[in-house]
């Protein structure tokens, strides 16, 4: 194989003349001094197959999507491969790079970078190079493509390198294979429809096309149930939010490098989402400590920055189109707390009352009904430990259940009346941990309407979830065990516990991510102190965050719908949503 081997100043450029255009949003131009394509070149592409099998061998002569030189069907953050066949002409030059362009529905056609899937180093674009593990960068290449009259020279596998190294195989056949990665979501944020057609090129140094009979083409779509994008880091509930037309609502961030707001809607019970109302996207991001609470159709959100808190609320269909009404409204500013923490709930009247961390205390802040906000008030000013890990839930009579976690390792819970009193707190628990990975131990809590009485989870430091019940009348149970299986937490610096609570009826519904499998699970508990068998519920992921709530399917069935994360391992791509039926078996 006639091609030089990488060097430094190679490197060099290859990154400015093919990666920095694509982050710039510029079209390629030849570097200054740099023979690396010219007229006296003619390469032509002779054949191309798609590879949907990301980990199968660079010559294995399978995992094939179509026959050769065909269009291929994909879905978006699904990584997969291809493979080209190049015949060199006459050249007087002692050697040429290749790369890829890509054009999207007939747009401008753009090089094809690196950016790692599912976790970006510096930024998610639309198309990409990537990373495999099925062969080493540079790993020599046999014929699998094209006929066999024509003479033969090895290629390489391409393997988180968007470009070849420098070759010269004049009026012979080699072969290139580039692992490659479509996203739904891309910064900007750019958002990808279904059906959308994507078309790929072979570029030389000087972004010239290369002559080809067809360039491979691609029609993209959705997994059903597949949001992509990435989550927000929140102890809170966020949705899905279900709007009386049926249509579910949901609140995340488009790329890891790209962390603003979203709003996504599903308008068939969560089988395909978009983004609702891309134009009113508030303007303040760096999504971590944020908490949601619905008012009739609105849903407002509480959001901390490292100084400051900002309250947005989003309108859901209904009247008219979905939108966002409140955008970056400041309520406050405070020093920078260690993290990122906040908690919302609705009292009946429309009041919103919410919790979030400062650098030693939690504050506590009331929206009236009207739409003023109160002047914040540290808790527990005076008495130790430091706090953080807020959680909320409003029950009967307006009285809300306030717990959170203490950096000595326990875990308080108390009410705050309508009043704006806040009844003597209690300890949950002493052995909640003390690092900052372990402040967000307590999920969600739920409360029985009925009786007023709150069943509240917790983690411990060693894994396990424990339930105690916390009466109208302050009365806390005893704990219990709910399962023997340890509990992710901290999953990708999230700094919360990985699983979620709901109420239907008067069941307390769990899902959960397992700590060693990062498998899901799923349990349930009829009455106090019970709680069923935990079942495996999905698998074959590296599980890190869900939240989920009630809502009902297109038959008007009850669902525990939620979104999870099925491995991003904190970048993004793997948000997906699936729907637990709550069928007669759990009642």
């Amino acid at each position: 194989m006639k091609y030089k081997p990488f060097a430094s100043a190679f490197v060099v450029v290859v990154f400015g003349f093919l990666i920095l255009p694509l982050l710039a949003g510029q079209n390629p131009k030849s570097p200054k001094g740099q023979n690396l394509g010219g007229d006296t070149l003619r390469m032509e592409v002779t054949a191309f197959r798609f590879r949907e099998d990301l980990h199968a061998g660079l010559n294995d002569d399978s995992g094939w999507t179509a026959p050769e030189n065909s269009a291929a069907e994909f879905n978006y953050d699904t990584p997969f491969r291809l493979r080209v066949q190049v015949r060199g002409g006459e050249s007087s030059l002692p050697g040429v790079f290749l790369g890829l362009q890509y054009q999207r529905e007939n747009g401008p056609w753009t090089p094809v970078g690196t950016s790692d899937f599912p976790y970006p180093k510096f930024a998610t674009p639309v198309v990409s190079v990537v990373t495999t593990t099925a062969y080493e960068h540079g790993e020599e290449t046999e014929r699998l493509l094209g006929g066999a009259l024509v003479d033969w020279d090895e290629g390489a596998g391409l393997n988180g390198i968007a470009t070849t190294p420098v070759w010269n195989a004049t009026d012979e056949a080699v072969e290139w294979e580039w692992p490659l990665v479509i996203r739904r979501f891309a910064d900007g944020p750019n958002f990808m429809e279904d059906g959308e057609i994507f078309e790929i090129r072979v570029v030389d140094g000087k972004g010239s096309p290369l002559a080809a009979r067809v360039n491979p083409r691609l029609s993209m779509s959705a997994a059903p149930g597949h949001l992509g994008g990435t989550f927000i880091e929140t102890p809170g509930r966020i949705g899905p939010y279900q709007a009386e037309s049926g249509n579910l609502y949901f609140f995340m961030e488009p790329t890891e490098t790209d962390n603003r707001f979203m709003a996504v809607v599903s308008s068939d019970f969560g089988q395909s989402w978009k983004e609702a109302d891309p134009g009113g996207r508030p303007m303040a991001d760096d999504l971590e400590g944020v908490a949601t609470a619905r008012i009739d159709n609105t849903i407002h959100i509480i959001h901390q920055v490292s100084r400051e808190v900002f309250h947005h609320a989003f309108e859901m269909d209904g009247s008219g189109a979905a939108r966002w009404l409140i955008d970056s409204q400041s309520i406050a500013t405070h020093e920078v707390p260690p993290t990122q923490f906040a908690a919302l709930t609705a009292r009946s009247d429309g009041s919103l009352v919410a919790l979030y961390a400062g650098p030693k205390k939690l504050f506590l802040q009331t929206r009236s009904p009207g739409g003023d906000w109160s002047e914040p008030a540290a808790i527990d000013q005076d008495v130790l430990p430091d706090l953080s890990g807020p959680v909320l839930a409003a029950g009967p009579n307006d009285v809300v259940t306030v717990a959170y976690t203490g950096r000595d390792g326990r875990g308080f819970i108390r009410h705050l009346d309508p009043d704006g009193s806040l009844s003597p707190r209690k300890v949950l628990s002493n052995r909640l941990g003390r690092e900052d990975r372990e402040n967000g131990a307590i999920l969600p809590m739920v409360v029985l309407p009925e009786s007023g009485t709150t069943v509240v989870l917790f983690r411990e430091e060693d894994g396990i979830l424990h339930e105690r019940r916390f009466s109208s009348g302050g009365e806390l149970s005893e704990p219990i065990r709910v399962t023997s299986l340890p509990v992710v937490a901290n999953a990708v610096d999230s700094e919360q516990v990985g699983a979620d609570l709901i109420l239907h009826g008067s069941t307390a519904y769990l899902l959960f991510i397992e700590e060693t499998s990062r498998s899901i699970f799923h349990s349930y508990s009829k009455q106090p102190g019970a709680w069923s068998k935990p079942e495996l519920l999905i698998d074959g992921i590296d599980g890190s965050w869900l939240r989920g709530s009630l809502h009902w399917d297109k038959k008007g069935r009850p669902v525990y719908g939620f979104v999870y994360d099925a491995g991003s391992k904190g970048g993004s791509g793997l948000n997906r949503y699936f729907a637990l039926s709550l069928d007669r078996r759990f009642r």
